[in-house]
């Protein structure tokens, strides 16, 4: 059962993360914990071994281009923290939302609203642990790289090709201390992954859930207005059903706004960095063997692609909706209800998409033009290399 009890067995694991990682969404929104500040020194560390190794094999422009492998995926993963941190009261907010307004509102409801409830909770359910087998798949697999380097080429290589500031990864101290902090990176970087793209996709489908019970309930009104027995001492129940419907609206409406306001800046992050990631794998694919850089490219081209595909199924639910409404027999509504019909038809034509920080929207056109983009990159590179 998609219960209240269910939902937040599901949200467990994703507090228990984000302790770990100090960005308490739930316990404590907007607050800074020691946690946090491990997470900030982690950041200024990586991004001070980056600069170092840059500089150090400047000469060097294949092992700078490795380095560099990394930075698109820290970049958005910073972005994703500290984007946290300022939205984690509305975080908390949209969780109690759902939890108030759609799971004990229709838990027990009809047959088609308990239905939906289930369908999406077990989805969520499912969803939940393919990305955690997939994330903690590809964790170990990079964890393994090493070993694999080791007896394939005799060379001791680090998880990831940047040094820690004046500790030479050559000896044995320095290989320590510099695995141990590249460890902890892909500890963290792989359970904030989890908690913030998991996010991203169960609100959306949360608001889908909503949009599908309005659906179910326009239909039931649309059948009570064709219904030649329904006389004027129905009118009550039709009037009922009619608020139900616009409540169904509004709350759609919201948890989708709500949703952009909170992820449309960790969007465009996800976007611009991915692209530059994609970018720098797709030269080093060209011009090397490193077989690490496969990796990486997989990770950054199915990240964006989920992004991208989750907008672009919000965008057809938007349309469902309008096409639902419009198709009503709005005219056999009293007047007043016909007013109301009217500020509704006004709200659905309004964009309700998820989108880039307002810059472009997550759908399957823009996807298209960032693959069209990355292609004609490949290609010119193709030009220079061959």
């Amino acid at each position: 059962m998609a219960t209240v009890e269910s939902f937040r067995e599901l949200v467990k694991p994703l507090i228990f993360y984000s302790k770990l990682l100090g960005v308490e969404m739930w316990t404590a929104p907007g607050k800074l914990r020691p946690a946090s500040y491990h997470m900030m020194i982690q950041m200024v560390i990586y991004l001070a071994s980056l600069g170092y190794t840059v500089i150090k094999y400047r000469d060097d422009t294949i092992h700078v281009m490795k380095v560099l492998a990394t930075l698109g995926t820290a970049l958005q993963l910073f972005v994703k923290f500290f984007v946290s941190i300022s939205k984690a009261k509305d975080v908390k907010q949209l969780t109690e939302t759902i939890e108030k307004d759609i799971l004990q509102r229709y838990q027990r409801g009809t047959n088609e609203e308990v239905v939906e409830l289930n369908r999406n909770g077990r989805y969520l359910r499912i969803i939940f642990r393919v990305i955690s087998v997939t994330c903690n798949c590809t964790a170990a697999g990079f964890a393994l790289y090493p070993i694999f380097a080791y007896f394939t080429t005799n060379a001791v290589m680090p998880l990831f090709m940047h040094e820690l500031p004046y500790i030479d990864y050559s000896t044995s101290t320095g290989y320590v201390v510099n695995m141990l902090l590249q460890l902890n990176l892909i500890v963290n970087g792989v359970m904030g992954v989890l908690v913030t793209d998991f996010i991203y996709l169960m609100y959306p489908m949360y608001a889908m859930v909503e949009a599908n019970i309005f659906i179910i309930h326009l239909g039931e009104l649309e059948a009570m207005l064709n219904d030649p027995m329904k006389d004027d001492t129905k009118r009550s129940e039709i009037r009922e059903k009619w608020l139900q419907c616009v409540y169904d609206h509004q709350q759609t409406t919201s948890i989708l706004s709500t949703t952009e306001d909170i992820f449309g800046l960790q969007c465009l992050a996800q976007v611009v960095m991915g692209v530059l990631a994609i970018c720098v794998c797709m030269l080093l694919v060209m011009l090397t063997d490193w077989y690490a850089t496969y990796a990486f490219l997989l990770v950054m081209f199915t990240e964006l692609t989920v992004y991208f595909i989750i907008g672009h199924v919000v965008d057809l639910k938007i349309d469902q909706m309008y096409d639902r409404v419009i198709s009503m027999p709005w005219y056999k509504l009293q007047v007043k209800e016909q007013k109301e019909f009217c500020f509704l038809v006004s709200r659905q034509q309004r964009p309700m998409m998820l989108t880039a920080c307002g810059f472009y929207p997550m759908n399957f056109e823009a996807y298209m033009t960032v693959l069209k983009v990355l292609y004609q990159f490949f290609v010119m590179i193709m030009q220079y290399v061959v």
